[in-house]
C-alpha cells in the first residue's frame, strides 16, 4: 500500500494568502499585494514584509480547509495511507492540530507529523510547496505543488493542482505495473526529458512525415534571432502579462528555468481532428497533465550526459538558465521510469525508433 506525506500550508490550507491579506489590511498597498509578488521562498521586494505574519496568531486564526482540499484528502486515503507532514513554530502546534481535527475529525492522530526536519519522513509521494522539502525528500517521487514562489524550481515532478495530483499517481502506479500507452493515431506523442536530449530536434523530424504534426507553443522566454540565420526555435514568444491573460485558453503549463510555456487547446484539437499524431516537447509534468484531454503517449528521451551538457552549454541563452537546467538534469533522468518508451536521441535512428512506436 502507497504512503503518502502531504503538507498543509498552501498545499491543504492557504498560508500565504492570509499573510498577504493581512499586508494588505496593515499597509494599504497600491496596488494591493497580490501571490503573484512572492516570487521566491526568501520573500524579497514588496512580499518581504509578510514573514512577520508567521508568527501572527491572527494569521492562523485565519486558515481554512476548502471543501476542495477535504475531498482531496478523502480521496486519497482511499488509495494509501495518508500522514499530514507540516513545520509550524512550537506556540501554533497545538492550533495546527484542532485545525486538522477540524477539517478531518476523524485523521488518526499518529498520522500527524510536525517539525521542519521533513527529509526524515520517508513516505512513497510526497506533496509540497517548499523547494528545500522537496529537494531534499527522502520520497520515492517527491512532487511540487506549484507555486508563484517555486518557479523557477526546474526539471521536478511538479502539479498545478489536485486532479494533475492524481493524474500523476495513475502514472507511477502504471509505471509499476509496466502497463503503458500503446499510441494510435490521434494522439499526442509527449517527448520528455532533460534539457539538451534534443526534444526540439527530434520533433522536428517527426513532424516531416504527413503522420506527425506540431501545435504552436507558447513561451515568455525570449529566443533571439542570429542576423542571417532563422531561429531553430518552435516556440512562440509573449509576454508574462498575456502569457497569466490567456491562462485558461492553455491545455497545460509548466516552468521551466524560469520561464513558462504552455499549449492552447485550439491549436491541439486541429491537429487531432485531422487523426495526426500530435508531437510535443514538454516536462513529464505537463504530459501527464496532457493526459486529461487526449490518448497521451509518453516517450522519454535518452542521451549520454556528457552530450546533454555540451548541448546545453552550447544553447543561445544566459548563464543563470544554463545552469539551472545543469542542476535539473539528474532530477529529471530519475523521470524515465514512469514514461511508456524509452528511446535513445543520441543515435541515428531515434526518429525511426518513434515511428515505429506509432504503428
Amino acid at each position: 500500500m502507497l504512503t503518502f506525506g502531504i503538507d498543509w500550508d498552501d498545499v491543504i490550507s492557504p498560508l500565504n494568502k492570509c499573510a498577504v491579506e493581512l499586508a494588505n489590511r496593515e499597509y494599504g498597498f497600491e496596488p494591493p499585494l497580490t501571490l503573484e509578488d512572492i516570487n521566491s521562498w526568501e520573500n524579497t521586494g514588496r512580499a518581504s514584509v509578510i514573514k512577520k505574519y508567521y508568527q501572527d496568531p491572527c494569521l492562523y486564526e485565519m486558515q481554512q480547509v476548502s471543501d476542495e482540499a477535504k475531498a482531496f484528502v478523502r480521496k486519497l486515503q482511499t488509495k494509501g495511507i495518508v500522514y499530514i507532514v507540516t513545520a509550524v513554530y512550537p506556540q501554533f502546534m497545538a492550533k495546527r492540530v484542532e485545525q486538522i481535527k477540524t477539517a478531518f475529525p476523524d485523521f488518526p492522530d499518529e498520522n500527524i507529523i510536525m517539525g521542519f526536519q521533513k527529509s526524515m519522513v520517508k513516505v512513497d509521494i510526497t506533496l509540497d510547496d517548499c523547494p528545500h522539502n522537496i529537494l531534499k525528500s527522502n520520497a520515492r517521487f517527491p512532487v511540487l505543488m506549484r507555486r508563484p514562489w517555486n518557479r523557477e524550481l526546474t526539471g521536478l515532478l511538479a502539479v498545478h493542482d489536485y486532479e494533475e495530483f492524481f493524474l500523476l499517481l495513475d502514472q507511477i502506479k502504471s509505471s509499476m505495473i509496466e502497463d503503458r500507452m500503446e499510441p494510435e493515431a490521434p494522439c499526442v506523442v509527449a517527448l520528455v526529458g532533460p534539457s539538451g536530449s534534443n526534444k526540439n530536434k527530434i520533433a522536428k523530424k517527426l513532424c516531416q512525415s504527413e503522420r506527425f504534426a506540431a501545435p504552436a507553443a507558447y513561451t515568455t522566454k525570449p529566443f533571439s534571432v542570429k542576423i542571417g540565420k532563422e531561429s531553430s526555435s518552435i516556440h512562440k514568444t509573449i509576454s508574462e502579462e498575456d502569457f497569466l491573460r490567456d491562462s485558461k485558453e492553455f491545455l497545460e503549463t509548466t516552468r521551466y528555468a524560469g520561464y513558462a510555456y504552455g499549449t492552447k487547446e485550439q491549436d491541439i484539437s486541429k491537429l487531432i481532428d485531422k487523426g495526426k499524431y500530435v508531437v510535443m516537447p514538454m516536462d513529464l509534468s505537463g504530459a501527464i497533465a496532457m493526459k486529461r484531454h487526449y490518448p497521451t503517449v509518453i516517450i522519454f528521451c535518452k542521451c549520454k550526459r556528457e552530450r546533454m551538457i555540451e548541448n546545453i552549454l552550447g544553447k543561445d541563452m544566459d548563464n543563470h538558465e544554463k545552469m539551472l537546467r545543469l542542476v535539473a538534469m539528474e532530477n529529471e533522468l530519475k523521470n524515465a521510469d514512469l514514461c511508456d518508451f524509452v528511446v535513445r536521441t543520441d543515435s541515428g535512428d531515434a526518429v525511426e525508433r518513434i515511428m515505429q512506436i506509432c504503428k
